[in-house]
Formats: C-alpha cells, sequence, structure tokens
C-alpha cells in the first residue's frame, strides 16, 4: 500500500487432542511447564488432584506427573499435612479432624471403600467409616468420613435430625485405627473441641448402650383426601394449602410465595387425594397392608423384595386422566418453553421433627411431552416413597407407615444457575441467630459434593450483622467472595432468610424457638449481566442444641 511492502505471517496450531491416558499426562506435564516459565518460580509447588473418575484429569496420572518430579496430593493429604505442620508439639491427631455433630456411639466398625458406599445397609448398631463421601448414608449409630464435608451438607444435617455423632477423619494415625478395627466393636466419642476418641469396647458394654437408646415416635399429619383439585398458590384458597392436604414442601413453598413472591417461581400443589386413588385402583395399598403385618418375621432381603414389588405396582399403575389433563394444561400456560419439575411433597420430610433430606424423588418434564410421559414421571415420584432407604428412615423414627402419603409440588425448574446453595440459621445463647451460607458456582452440589469439592462458605455471626465472615473459598469458583455485582445479592439472601426464619418458626412453643434452624436452598440466576436470588426450598431443622 502506498509503494510500501506489506510481509504476512501465517501461524498454524494444531488444537488436536486425544483423551487418554497418555494424552492427560502429557498435557498437564506442559501446562505446568508454561506455568513456571509464566510465574518464573523456581520451585514446582503442589499439584493437588481428586479422585473422582469423572475428573480430567484426577488421580490416575499421579504416578506420571511424581516421575516428572513434581508432588503429588489429595485434597485430605493435603489438609493432613498442613493440620501436622501447623499443631505445636502438644497437639494430638485429634487437630486434624473436623467434629460435625458431637456425641458418643458404640457399635461395629463398617469401613467401606471407595466406589462400594451404595452397597451398604446400616443400623444403628453401626458405626459407618467411608472413604469417599456417600450421596446418602443409612441409619447409624456413628458416621465417621475420610474426605472433608461441609456443615450443611445433606450428611450432616441428617446427621443432627437423627441425632448421630458425625465427623471427619483426616488424621492418618485416626485413619488406619479405623480400618483395622472393620468388623469390632469399638466406642466413638466426638468432642466439642475436634477431638475423636476411638477405643475398642465389648458385646456387653454395647448391648446395655443399644437397650437404651431413646425409643422415637414422630406422628405425621393425617392426609386430608377430601381436596381432590389441584392448589393454585397464587389464586387459590390458602385453607387447602396446608400440609396435610399438599405436603410440607408445597405448603412451605405456598408460604414462601404468599408472603416473599419475588423469591419463587408460580407453583401448584397436587393434593393427596390422586396417590390415594392411584393406590386403591392399583390394590397397591394391599401390598403396603401386608408388608406392615408381617414386618417384624421378615428378613432385610425378604422386606426390600416386598417393597420393590410395591414400587414396581406403582409403576405400572394408572394415574387419574384428569389430574394429567390439568398438569399438561398448566404446563402449557404457564410453562411454555420450559423445563418443570415434579417434586414429591410427602406429610414425612420437612417437619419439625423430622427432616427426610433426600430421602424421595423428584422428577421433570417438557411443556410439550405427551400425557404418557407425564404419567411415569408422577408415578417414579410416587413409587419413590417405597425406597428401602425412605422405609428404613421411617421406621427409624417411629412412623406409622399407613399414615405417609405422596402429593407433589409443580414448579418451573431451574437450569443454567449461576450459583446454588444452602442457608442453615442456628439459635445463639443470646436469642439472636446466625446465618450460614454455603454456595457452589453453576451446579455443583453442596448438600451432596463431588470429591474433593470445597464450597464458598461464609457466616453472618447475627441476622442484623453488617459484614459476613469467610470460612472457605470455593475451589470451583467463589460466588459472593470478592464478587461486587453479587454483594446485593447476599444481603438480600441475609433480610429473606430473616423473613423465612419468622415464618416457619412463629408457630413454634417459645420453649422450641431456640432448638430449631431454618434450612433453605437456593438458587442465583444470571440474565445476562442481572442476577437474581431464588428460594427453592425452606424447612425448619431440629439442632437439638
Amino acid at each position: 500500500k502506498e509503494g510500501k511492502t506489506l510481509t504476512w505471517a501465517v501461524r498454524f496450531e494444531d488444537y488436536s487432542y486425544e483423551d487418554d491416558q497418555a494424552g492427560l499426562e502429557a498435557t498437564f506435564t506442559r501446562a505446568m511447564l508454561l506455568i513456571e516459565a509464566q510465574i518464573g518460580n523456581p520451585q514446582k509447588g503442589i499439584i493437588l488432584l481428586p479422585y473422582s473418575s469423572t475428573a480430567k484429569p484426577n488421580m490416575s496420572i499421579r504416578k506420571a506427573v511424581e516421575g516428572k518430579g513434581y508432588t503429588v496430593m489429595t485434597l485430605n493429604e493435603f489438609l493432613a499435612a498442613y493440620n501436622s505442620t501447623n499443631s505445636d508439639n502438644t497437639a494430638s491427631n485429634s487437630s486434624q479432624n473436623l467434629v460435625l455433630n458431637k456425641g458418643e456411639a458404640i457399635g461395629y466398625i463398617k469401613y467401606i471403600p471407595s466406589g462400594k458406599e451404595a452397597s451398604i445397609n446400616g443400623n444403628y448398631k453401626d458405626i459407618l467409616v467411608y472413604e469417599t463421601l456417600p450421596h446418602r448414608v443409612p441409619i447409624a449409630g456413628g458416621i465417621l468420613t475420610l474426605e472433608p464435608q461441609t456443615p450443611l451438607s445433606h450428611i450432616n444435617l441428617l446427621a443432627k435430625n437423627r441425632g448421630t455423632p458425625n465427623a471427619v477423619v483426616l488424621s492418618k494415625t485416626d485413619q488406619q485405627k479405623l480400618k483395622s478395627m472393620h468388623g469390632k466393636i469399638v466406642k466413638i466419642r466426638l468432642g466439642k473441641t475436634n477431638e475423636v476418641q476411638i477405643t475398642p469396647s465389648t458385646i456387653g458394654v454395647a448391648q446395655a448402650f443399644w437397650n437404651n437408646r431413646p425409643q422415637l415416635k414422630v406422628q405425621v399429619p393425617k392426609m386430608d383426601l377430601s381436596v381432590k383439585s389441584i392448589s393454585y398458590f397464587d389464586i387459590g384458597s390458602k385453607s387447602v394449602q396446608k400440609v396435610n392436604c399438599i405436603g410440607s414442601k408445597a405448603a412451605n413453598y405456598a408460604l414462601l410465595q404468599h408472603n416473599l413472591p419475588k423469591y419463587v417461581r408460580k407453583g401448584f400443589g397436587v393434593p393427596f387425594y390422586f396417590y390415594d386413588k392411584m393406590l386403591k385402583d392399583a390394590a397397591v395399598d394391599d401390598l403396603i397392608a401386608n408388608l406392615i403385618r408381617d414386618e417384624k418375621k421378615l428378613s432385610v432381603w425378604s422386606r426390600n423384595q416386598r417393597l420393590k414389588a410395591i414400587q414396581e405396582k406403582i409403576l405400572a399403575a394408572k394415574v387419574d386422566p384428569r389430574l394429567l389433563r390439568e398438569i399438561k394444561s398448566i404446563s402449557l400456560k404457564y410453562y411454555k418453553g420450559k423445563r418443570i419439575r415434579l417434586r414429591s411433597s410427602t406429610n414425612c420430610e420437612d417437619l419439625p421433627e423430622f427432616n427426610g433430606a433426600g430421602l424421595y424423588k423428584s422428577k421433570g418434564f417438557w411443556e410439550y411431552d405427551n400425557l404418557e410421559v407425564i404419567e411415569q414421571k408422577v408415578l417414579k415420584v410416587y413409587a419413590s416413597l417405597w425406597s428401602p432407604m425412605a422405609y428404613e428412615e421411617r421406621s427409624f423414627f417411629g412412623i406409622d407407615h399407613q399414615q405417609v402419603g405422596m402429593a407433589i409440588l409443580i414448579n418451573e425448574a431451574f437450569r443454567e444457575e449461576h450459583a446454588n446453595g444452602v442457608v442453615l440459621t442456628v439459635p445463639n445463647t443470646d436469642g439472636s441467630m446466625s446465618i450460614h451460607i454455603n454456595s457452589q458456582s453453576g451446579e455443583n452440589s453442596v448438600t451432596n459434593a463431588e470429591s474433593g469439592q470445597i464450597p464458598e462458605a461464609i457466616f453472618f455471626r447475627k441476622e442484623d450483622s453488617k459484614w459476613y465472615v469467610t470460612n472457605t473459598k470455593s475451589s470451583i469458583q467463589n460466588i459472593f467472595i470478592e464478587e461486587p455485582k453479587l454483594t446485593p445479592l447476599v444481603r438480600e439472601l441475609q433480610r429473606a432468610t430473616v423473613d423465612i426464619s419468622y415464618l416457619l418458626k412463629k408457630d413454634l412453643a417459645s420453649s422450641k424457638q431456640n432448638t430449631y434452624g431454618v434450612d433453605l436452598e437456593f438458587k442465583v440466576m444470571k440474565d445476562q449481566n442481572e442476577y437474581k436470588l431464588y428460594i427453592k426450598q425452606a424447612r425448619l431443622l431440629q439442632l437439638g442444641l
């Protein structure tokens, strides 16, 4: 141009990649060399790799990476090494442990290797020791995990509701001790100051301990089967938006929609009537009655086979066509182009005396799905009431199985959320309450975290505190910490939590006010550059303080 010579430089880059073991090892090593060159640090640092087989890269490349001169650790190994280095000479191995629910238990140690979590049955005579965090813990006398838990995980919330001692054991000495004691009777004592004591015991001492176990007897609200139509929370009668009509989850959601409408999406409640009608039409109620009649003389295997037969018969049953047509009509009118969620809402969960977190299933469908698809989704929600896991939990709390039923909460599913999390309020001795928030980016779970994932954990010392305290930063991506755009939202979450706490606790006797917290699940949705807070569900949680 204008008599000048132009020189063009063309750069070709190869983006081909083989997602095999050798490719992972080579790419990871190359990335580390690039990082070292960029920061100009001659030290190689420490590589933290997860156990999870779904994470790429993961511990499968450990040997190759160590061969390149890098120190490789899991998160557990790193925390244990850190605690060991930073503790004084008088500190015991318990300084590397974390007690989440204090107490004592005597029972048989069941040491559960990674990958075997789902195959384990437990009872109050067992102390379950998990190498890897389970998604669900059966009834147990005590719970010990060798991976970090969060205080607001499903595991710990269930432990608090059941009164089960629960702790994280990162001490290598204690971990080896527990592994060597598999099948033996021990006593565990979990103290307030993260003290974990593990001592041998005898069958005589254990039997006396088991015989003195409190016998629980939780009464569930009696179902009102006179309500035969779906409840529209925004325009319907509040008199049928109660636990005995539409279950606890739906009733609590209706309460939120009436009092804090900006934080919820439009909801509807399917009453117990349709579940009860399905049971009677398909004669499933006879199978349930026979199971309860024979329960004491059945083995666990036989009982579970009976439960499987009940679930199979429910899945083959028919749902009242009137209900299916109305659900379809709602989806077309209110959820055009949306994913709809059918959420379990029983009279035996989210109760002040019985949490039941994670016991029952929820299912989704699209507004364009036909009636057959909707029917199968409804039946799967209904059938989840009779899983062995749910049955055992109810039995532990002395709940009459013939009095339980399944209603359904209908609302829009949360898709592609920016963040999600859990909030727990804990009463303080001065009558105030602290607000504890665990959050994680996207759909990464807080309640059932993947191996090695740490949530962002912050808390307000009191409900009116101006500043929050940071416990941990997210191992994936921070949410409220150091994110100015989300500062208004964490303040909204603080205020909403206070309002919800008042709503849910207002009917409790004054003597019980200080023994309950409120457990919330929330979502943060992002529309372009605007963030919005939603409350997914809310319930009381007995803390036994």
